[in-house]
């Protein structure tokens, strides 16, 4: 009878023990859960404002700006001198490139 006493004692603290321990390992894990979102949260919104800076650098208004001011091109008035190369593979059509000048006046410069 007193060792079916102590076998149980030592379960039942066994069983206290496994139960805070894997508490503490599942509240360990969510602490290291909630870092991880909130890493990704931030580099997603690193991520947004370097894609609008791209998308400033590389917009139409700021090429045309500095071809003139360091190149002296000059943006024809009307669109039908503007030459665009469209490409379409896998059916995803994009525009490559919109020419700044028409092609003989880039090549005279």
């Amino acid at each position: 009878m007193n060792r079916r006493a102590v076998f149980l004692i030592i379960i039942f603290f066994a069983i206290i023990f496994v139960h805070y321990q894997n508490q503490h390992k599942i509240l360990g894990y969510s602490r290291k859960a909630n870092e991880l979102l909130e890493a990704y949260k931030s580099q997603k919104d690193i991520n947004l404002d370097l894609v609008s800076v791209n998308s400033q650098l590389g917009s139409r208004d700021r090429i045309q700006n500095l071809a003139y001011d360091q190149l002296g091109m000059t943006y024809p008035d009307d669109a039908a001198s503007v030459h665009n190369i469209m490409m379409n593979t896998r059916k995803e059509t994009f525009c490559l490139v919109d020419f700044i000048v028409p092609c003989a006046e880039a090549l005279t410069k």
